[in-house]
């Protein structure tokens, strides 16, 4: 197991058997990564492999495919049971790819997905649903009241000049939060969700969009130092020197 696990409610840190036994169990597993990391992408593909060796996965649901992508998903994972194949970039051309998210990233992810018919569900919006956003200045409503402060921040922070589009950009992060967490919900079990890491945080993401009582857990990647608060995940997964 890549970097260590701890428990954020207990503080403890979890043996590679512990995390195993812990994701394998959630019907609902949130990963939330640093987009740009080549560490995040090589742990992300090393728990999917851990997990199948567990029980099979029902779905990968991914950022990276917007959810009007599914019909050509599905023609492509129906090609791939009659026993043909396609690997690398032939595999990327079958599934449209979306260029903005480096393949040399995700590829590896995708093609062990592929090989293990893993089924893949795209949780992103499509470029027009986007489009249409940003160009809103209606206020949304989060469902953590905390939400809009903490993301309208994180916003500011990255991006000095959005301030005349922040209500837009915040209207573009809900949509999106709301569709991941619709698909998720919709996928079947056990579902992974791999998004990047506002988008899983129990207090601005994902989980305060899923249906009342549907469970879930929460894991977050992070460099050695970096605090999560346990109110916002349940599995703090440091990666880097130990």
């Amino acid at each position: 197991m890549p970097g260590m696990v701890i428990d954020l409610a207990s503080a403890q840190r979890l043996d590679e058997a512990a995390f195993i036994q812990r994701t394998a169990g959630a019907p609902r597993l949130l990963l939330g990564e640093r987009h740009d990391l080549p560490g995040d992408h090589a742990a992300q593909r090393w728990l999917l492999q851990a997990l199948q060796q567990q029980r099979q996965q029902g779905t990968l649901v991914l950022e990276m495919i917007a959810s009007e992508r599914q019909p050509r998903l599905q023609r492509v994972q129906r090609w791939l049971a009659k026993g043909n194949h396609a690997e690398g970039p032939r595999l990327r051309e079958l599934l449209d790819w979306d260029a903005r998210w480096p393949w040399a990233a995700y590829g590896g992810l995708v093609q062990d997905a592929a090989a293990a018919a893993i089924p893949l569900a795209g949780g992103n919006l499509s470029r027009a649903e986007v489009n249409t956003l940003l160009a809103s200045n209606e206020p949304v409503a989060f469902p953590v009241s905390a939400a809009r402060q903490r993301l309208s921040a994180v916003v500011l922070a990255q991006h000095a000049d959005a301030a005349p589009m922040l209500d837009g950009m915040l209207a573009v992060q809900h949509a999106r939060d709301s569709r991941m967490a619709q698909v998720l919900a919709d996928a079947s079990a056990p579902a992974l969700l791999l998004a990047g890491r506002w988008h899983v945080l129990r207090g601005t993401g994902v989980p305060g969009y899923l249906p009342p009582g549907a469970a879930s857990l929460v894991i977050v990647l992070a460099s050695p130092g970096e605090q999560i608060d346990a109110t916002d995940a349940d599995l703090l997964w440091v990666l880097g020197d130990e």
